[in-house]
């Protein structure tokens, strides 16, 4: 599931220039998408085999494509860093007081 995750964020991360693309932010959204999808294990080279077939699936890929697409929306939103531009407010930083 991590690949299919990985590939889905590489492929569409670049359709999307006003989300940071930098590793954290990468790892963020892998995250928050692996959470909540649900793992498929494999022991043997068959189970791998017959993972990689059920997760080609429409469906599966649907599902990836949701939960991922769901991830950079959120991470997006809400980098755990400063933007780029150095202005912390935009992230969500901001502590009154």
């Amino acid at each position: 599931m991590e690949d299919n995750v990985e590939r889905t964020i590489d492929k569409l991360l670049p359709t999307m220039p006003h989300i940071c693309s930098c590793q954290d932010c990468r790892l963020d959204m892998a995250t928050y998408a692996l959470n909540r999808l649900q793992p498929k294990y494999a022991r043997t080279s068959t189970g791998v085999i017959m993972h990689r077939f059920d997760t080609a699936s429409a469906q599966a890929e649907a599902e990836i494509l949701t939960v991922v697409i769901s991830a950079m929306e959120i991470i997006g939103a809400h980098p755990h860093h400063p933007p780029k531009d150095g202005n912390p407010a935009a992230a969500g930083d901001t502590k009154e007081g």
